[in-house]
């Protein structure tokens, strides 16, 4: 089978991380092209690669002839290539891709109420087949937007329990893990504040591992809190299972989620784990007080209480951990390979 992979680009992230998982199995067996307009490669990948060299506009005229020139370019590549299936991965690249007039399946990554109702309403809604990453999204497109071609597909994991430890960490131990991109989805702006008001940050570092438009703005909180000793932007990290293995706890702050690729990384990695409950996707993974805690959705103060609560019951961790990995076994990236094929 002949299969083209959409997206912006390879550079770290939650759809591109799924892309490099699903190219790389389902290139064992079959023909694989991954379409980039920007190429950022960060993560292995299986198949070939075809760069269009389209990245992103900042101005909106640019922006809309952006969209045609992609437009012209996937048409060209899918009446030469003559795909069996194509997936696009996000809006960049679905918006384009179904413009084409050819059959996509598109993978809506996100709540849909971010983006526009009319992309939603009048272009997203031609795909062949919506793939939402998480039931909520998909009740959301069934229910709010009336759109019934969907299923839900939820992100793979590898689950590598061979894994050995490349950097000790022992500077920061003990230590409260987060990652993400410092931008305000995540939300760190809580988690921050909710760790300076906790008994913890007498006994504990707060780590926060990604990259993004905030670092200054998060800093300066930091700063003005008087936790530039306590808590640590320490940017992008390749060697991210060398934190997960080595942290006390794991925390997701999000305010919205599509679907949380890192509470399930953290999860394969057997942390204790807390999450905001937000919309959406960590009530798929977490069952409250059975494998983590769920606390409601931007509320600092149940978060504070949150953290004091699972850093001081050596009991609680234990529990969460043994309960981690069987809470995804079904998340393979074997499983999860095959339920895309059937698309």
């Amino acid at each position: 089978m002949k299969i083209a992979f959409i997206i912006y680009s390879l550079n770290k992230g939650g759809a591109e991380r799924v892309v490099s998982l699903l190219s790389s199995e389902l290139s064992k067996q079959h023909e694989i092209k991954i379409i980039l307009f920007s190429k950022i490669v960060s993560y292995k990948y299986g198949g070939d690669i075809i760069d269009l060299n389209l990245p992103s506009k900042s101005n909106k005229i640019g922006k809309v002839f952006n969209v045609l020139k992609r437009t012209y370019r996937l048409k060209e590549i899918f009446k030469e290539e003559k795909f069996d299936k194509i997936f696009a991965f996000m809006e960049t690249a679905y918006l384009p891709s179904i413009l084409t007039g050819y059959p996509i399946v598109s993978s809506v990554r996100n709540n849909p109420k971010v983006y526009n109702d009319f992309i939603i309403n009048t272009i997203l809604s031609k795909s062949e087949k919506i793939v939402a990453v998480s039931k909520t999204i998909e009740n959301i497109l069934n229910r709010q937007y009336n759109i019934s071609n969907t299923t839900t597909i939820l992100n793979p994991i590898i689950i590598d329990n061979n894994y050995k430890i490349k950097e000790d960490l022992q500077q920061y131990q003990p230590y409260i893990l987060s990652v993400g991109r410092l931008n305000k989805q995540k939300n760190f702006t809580m988690l921050i504040n909710s760790f300076a008001k906790s008994n913890v940050k007498e006994e504990a570092n707060l780590l926060i591992v990604g990259e993004g438009n905030q670092r200054d703005e998060l800093q300066n909180i930091i700063d003005k809190l008087a936790l530039k000793d306590k808590v640590v932007l320490l940017g992008q990290k390749d060697n991210i299972n060398d934190y997960y293995l080595q942290c006390d706890i794991y925390i997701l702050s999000s305010s919205f989620e599509g679907f949380p690729n890192v509470l399930v990384e953290a999860f394969s990695n057997k942390c204790a784990c807390i999450a905001t409950n937000c919309p959406t996707g960590p009530s798929e993974i977490i069952q409250d007080v059975n494998n983590g805690i769920l606390v409601d959705n931007e509320n600092q103060e149940e978060m504070t209480k949150a953290i004091d609560k699972l850093y001081f019951s050596e009991e609680l961790k234990v529990q969460f951990k043994k309960n981690t990995q069987k809470s995804i076994e079904h998340l393979s990236v074997e499983k999860i390979a095959k339920e895309w094929l059937r698309l």
